[in-house]
This record gives structure tokens, C-alpha cells and sequence, in this order.
């Protein structure tokens, strides 16, 4: 038993504790505010005070863990041995103050304090720490988890940590789930002339092809997508978007036939999540609706989602998916860079910094987005994958779960983006296989 002294206990040293040693490292613990009792202690013990009382590991504590309120944090980064740190100092035993790093990033803190928000009313990448400080492609918690136990090993030679191996989430947004098939006899007329009356000989030719069904639709995927996951045993998700069309929300009417025998093809070969729409970030409301039409289609019960165009409000969306009968969500990655939104690359519980309190909503961090690489970085496919493997590898030096963002129309409108597709599958196989 580890034993954690503190001169208080607080929600924001629970939280991380539990993470930290529960569930990171499978370490039982217990925390004192009795200096006699950690004293006299014989076992392997960690002070987390202002200072150094007794033979025990030394970790100097910054205010923040103690504090119940949200402000402004003058966050200090530091370089330790070649890797980047938060909270540093040069009094303790590990050289900074791990758990209010590991808090400060996992809390997503700096998305509480005002921010000027991109368009679509987000929160930018270019606004984080980690970005300005160039660590965002890291997964800087995970990477100082491992740093932690490493120095703990050194000085309790007795204590044992549960390892973990590398892992993979394939996802996919389905936000259209065909181009041409599934919409309304007057839908299909406007769009048909406006492709001509906009010279748009080949997306004419491949309508009616497709409604005379002698050819598949562009975006109709779904098999090639189902062979692949097979043939590599590999884990995937596909979230589904069954919104009231908006400017935003350009979904198939989630009536129509053709989405019903969909989704009950994805399901006998992918869990499946739902893909909260646009304005449900403003109206909560909307998420409840939208997820009970995924279980009606598909007469299963639906506990992931991922909120469209990765837009959330914290903490007010993440609850509203709670009340729901959400208990995973998969939208902590910014739309406009890869990298590690949350600096970590692990499942991980949310923390509700307004109420102070952990949640039992499982965040599943994003690594990289499809879109990302076309639409905000406009990189060649070729680019791209070189990042997003780059990226698997980061995940897979500290043991994580790497969990990448593919679309239907991205997949079924450009083959050179569907062989990125395909080769990123393959090397998450290929170290599926050495582990």
C-alpha cells in the first residue's frame, strides 16, 4: 500500500491519484494529513506538501490541486532531461509537480478560462499550452507516467507497476452516408439540374448511374470498410449522424430506408456510436432525441458518441451526454491539428471543472483526422500519412490507444486517401502483431 501524504485532500488530488497510480499504474493507495502517521510509516510513501519531512518521495505541491475555484494560472514549462514539463522545480524528487501537470492538461483547464473561439464557436489548438510550447503531437501525461514510475522503481525497488500494450480504435463519421442514393424524388431532380446547368457532366453521369444501380454510389464504402476491419481483427467504431437537417447538418433523413439497412449492415461487423449534431452543443436536448433514433434503427442500446465537428461546451456537453446514457465519448481532438488535445492517449475519466467533481464519462482521446490534413493543413495524402504514422508511433512508445478519425465521402471520393486508409490499417496490424 502506497501511502500519499497532503496537508488537505481535495477532488483534484483524488482525481489525479485515482488515474495516476488506480488506474495507470494499478498502485493502491492512501492519503494522510498526519505527519506522525506518514512519519512512522515503514512502507513505500510519496510527500506531496511544500516540504520535505521525512524520507519519504518527495513531489513539492503547486497550489492548483488545493484550490476550488477557476483562474488564470501563470503555468510555467520547463525542459528536464530533453522533455517538456510543467510546475518545475528544483527542490523535489522528481524535478516537477506531476500531478497538477497531469491535472492541468486532462481537465482541459484552459477551456474554462474566456477564449477567443474559432467560427464555429471552438476552442483553437493555436490557443493551448501545449501548441504554443510545441508538445502538442506528444502525449505529454502518458510520457510523464512513465518518467514517474521509472523514478519511483529507483527508490522502492519492491514496487510493481501493471503494464499495458498497444491498442487501436479505428473510427469512422458517417455525417452523409451516400452522395447520390437515399434522398427524395425532388432532391434528386434540384441536384440533377444543377449539375447540369453547372456543366457538371460527371457528377450527372454517376447520379443516374447510381439511381439506375449500375453503379455503387461514390460514398458506399461500407463492404470494402468491412473487409479490411475483418481480415486485421481490428476494433472500429462508426458514428452515425441522424440530425434535422441544418446548414451544418447535411445527414440523409434518418427515415429513409436506405440508413435503416445501413446501419444494420455496420452493425454486424463495427460497434456503433452517435454523431450529436451541430447545434446540440446549444440545445442539449437534441442529444437524447438523436441517440434514441440510432437505438430504434438499429435495436441496439448506443453509449458512445462524438460530438460533429468536434464541437462541445465544458462541462455542459459532456454532462448532457452523462444523462443520456453516454458513457464514452470520442471527441477530445481539435478538428484543425493532430496531436493530443488532452495530453494523453489513453482512455480517461472526465473531471467537471465547474463542479468539481469526476464523472463517470470515459473520454477517449482522438490522435488524427482525415479532414484535418485536407481541409485546415492542406497537406498531399502522401504528407499526411507520413504524420499520422508518425503520430502511432508516439502512441505506441508509451502503450496507448491510437484513435483515428476516417470519413465515408473522404474514403469514397479520393483513392489516393483511401490507400491512407488502408496502410494506416495495416501498421496498426503490424503492431497489433508484435505485441
Amino acid at each position: 500500500m502506497l501511502l500519499i501524504y497532503l496537508y488537505e485532500n481535495s477532488p483534484r488530488c483524488q482525481y489525479v491519484f485515482d488515474l495516476i497510480f488506480k488506474e495507470e499504474s494499478g498502485i493502491a493507495f492512501q492519503t494522510t494529513s498526519d505527519v506522525k502517521e506518514f512519519e512512522d510509516y515503514s512502507g513505500q510513501k510519496i510527500n506531496y506538501s511544500g516540504t520535505r519531512i521525512s524520507n519519504g518521495f518527495f513531489i513539492k505541491a503547486s497550489p492548483l490541486l488545493f484550490e476550488n475555484e477557476i483562474k488564470k494560472q501563470e503555468i510555467q514549462v520547463a525542459e528536464k532531461k530533453n522533455v517538456k514539463v510543467l510546475f518545475p522545480n528544483e527542490e523535489d524528487d522528481l524535478g516537477f509537480d506531476i500531478f497538477s501537470a497531469v491535472f492541468y492538461l486532462i481537465s482541459r483547464y484552459e477551456e474554462y478560462l474566456p477564449f477567443s473561439a474559432d467560427k464555429f464557436g471552438r476552442f483553437k489548438a493555436s490557443d493551448t499550452l501545449a501548441f504554443k510550447n510545441d508538445f502538442l503531437q506528444k502525449p505529454m501525461v502518458n510520457i510523464w507516467i512513465e518518467i514517474f514510475k521509472k523514478t519511483l522503481k529507483d527508490k522502492f525497488e519492491q514496487m510493481e507497476f501493471n503494464s499495458s500494450a498497444f491498442t487501436a480504435i479505428v473510427t469512422y463519421d458517417i455525417d452523409v452516408a451516400y452522395k447520390f442514393k437515399g434522398r427524395s424524388f425532388g432532391r434528386t431532380l434540384g441536384s440533377a439540374l444543377k449539375d447540369l446547368l453547372g456543366f457538371n457532366v460527371q457528377d450527372f453521369k454517376e447520379r443516374i448511374q447510381t439511381l439506375l444501380q449500375s453503379k455503387k454510389d461514390p460514398w458506399d464504402v461500407y463492404e470494402d470498410l468491412e473487409k479490411i476491419i475483418l481480415q486485421n481483427k481490428l476494433s472500429s467504431i462508426f458514428f452515425f449522424l441522424l440530425a434535422d437537417k441544418s446548414e451544418h447538418d447535411r445527414n440523409l433523413d434518418y427515415q429513409n430506408p436506405a440508413i435503416k439497412k445501413l446501419v444494420n449492415q455496420v452493425k454486424t461487423f463495427s460497434e456503433m456510436g452517435i454523431h450529436p449534431s451541430f447545434h446540440t452543443s446549444s440545445f442539449p436536448e437534441k442529444i437524447l432525441i438523436e441517440k434514441e433514433r440510432l437505438q430504434k434503427l438499429s435495436t441496439e442500446q448506443i453509449n458512445k458518441s462524438r460530438q460533429h465537428y468536434l464541437k462541445f461546451k465544458l462541462p455542459d456537453t459532456f454532462n448532457t451526454l452523462l444523462q443520456s446514457g453516454i458513457t464514452e465519448d470520442y471527441s477530445m481532438g481539435f478538428p484543425e491539428s493532430p496531436g493530443f488535445r488532452a495530453g494523453i492517449c489513453k482512455p480517461f475519466y472526465f473531471y467537471d471543472l465547474k463542479n468539481e467533481k469526476a464523472s463517470s464519462l470515459k473520454i477517449f482521446p482522438v490522435t488524427c483526422m482525415d479532414a484535418t490534413f485536407i481541409y485546415y493543413l492542406e497537406k498531399s495524402p502522401e504528407k499526411s500519412l507520413m504524420e499520422m504514422l508518425n503520430l502511432m508511433k508516439e502512441v505506441k512508445k508509451v502503450n496507448g490507444v491510437f484513435i483515428p478519425i476516417f470519413h465515408n465521402d473522404i474514403l469514397g471520393g479520393n483513392e489516393k486517401w483511401k490507400s491512407v486508409h488502408d496502410k494506416v490499417l495495416l501498421q496498426i496490424k503490424s503492431y497489433l502483431k508484435s505485441v
